[in-house]
Parts: C-alpha cells; structure tokens; sequence
C-alpha cells in the first residue's frame, strides 16, 4: 500500500493545486468580505486540507519505500484494483470540478445537476460488486421501518427479475441519495454560505 499511497498523494497534489488556483481567481480569495459571500474561501480551504492530507500521505509512503516505484510489478492484484479505484476517483473529482461552469451547446451545466451526476456514478460504481448484499440489508431495513412503502415498491417493480432486483435497487437508493445531497449542498452554500454556485 505505501506505493499506492504515494502515487494517490501526488494525484491529489495536483487536485488541490487546481483547487487554490480555482479559488484565487473567485472573489473573496484574498480575504476580503464582499457582498454576497466569499465564494473563493472554500475552494482555497478545501485545496489546502487536501494538499496538507496529501503531503503527509506522501510523507508516510515515502518513509516505507513506497516512493521506490521499479517495483511496482510487485503489486498483487487488490493493491493494483485500489490504485487503480484511487486514480478513477481523483480523475473523476478533476473532470467535476473541471465541468462546473460550463456551457455546451448553449445549455449551463447546472451545479446541483453536475453534483447529482457525479454522486451517482460514484455510488453505483463504488457499490456495483456488493449490490446483492448491500441492497439485501437495505430492503430488509425499509421493510421493517415501512412495510407499507416497501409493499408498494415490490409490486411496482414486480417485472424485474430476482438476479436483477440488487442492482436496480442499488440505481433507486443512490439515485436518491444522489439527488438529496445535490439539494442539500446546494441550499447550504447557496442560503448559509451566500455562495452563488455555477
């Protein structure tokens, strides 16, 4: 793990550099309270936690050899699919972060919409091989906490097959949790913060 340590450190080195230089160019960076917010403190704070959790992640790697990267053949396979998990993730957080913003033919790329997408292909990727068990326990608990919800979910999806069911279970939970986060980040930053969100 120190190798993939090491590399994750320097993927999310260059993370919260785009971060901060993001941050510096929106209003409120230099400290200054401005009318309506500050809206480049939190990029600048998030960017400098990650590179200060990063450098010390690099430390720590560096400190058992994992900087020695010639050997990095010797990785078994879990060490190889947890690198390779880590990358997917910080290419996946620059390619958000990258996207919000922008406008393609003529339409913005709303930031509770943008969020909703990211957080929802992050949970049904991350959750996919244990969607048979994770999906089995959460049924068993809205069915004790709801019986009446669940009995109305079951025959509405009454046409999917059992081998089916775990993952289009997995696809409706996250899909709400994906959506309540989205609404909740946003009326955090936009209502508490005054942050107006691209």
């Amino acid at each position: 793990m120190p190798r993939a340590d090491f590399l994750t450190g320097l993927v999310l080195l260059v993370v919260s550099a785009m971060l901060i230089g993001e941050g510096l160019t929106l209003p409120g960076a230099g400290g200054l309270i401005m009318k309506g917010g500050e809206p480049g403190r939190v990029p600048l704070f998030l960017g400098f936690v990650i590179a200060t959790m990063a450098v010390v992640l690099i430390v720590r790697a560096i400190s058992q050899n994992g900087h020695r990267l010639r050997q990095i053949a010797a990785f078994d396979t879990e060490n190889k699919r947890a690198l390779g998990r880590a990358l997917a993730v910080a290419v996946g957080g620059t390619l958000y972060v990258g996207l919000l913003g922008h406008n393609f033919s003529g339409a913005d790329l709303d930031y509770a919409l943008l969020t909703f997408g990211f957080i929802l292909t992050f949970i049904v990727i991350a959750e996919w091989k244990l969607a048979p068990e994770i999906a089995g326990r959460r049924w068993q608990a809205l069915d004790r906490r709801a019986p009446a919800m669940a009995s109305r979910i079951a025959a509405i999806l009454s046409f999917v097959s059992p081998a089916r069911a775990p993952y289009v279970w997995l696809f409706i939970t996250a899909t709400f949790q994906a959506a309540a986060l989205a609404v909740l980040v946003s009326y955090v930053f936009e209502k508490q913060f005054f942050v107006q969100l691209p």
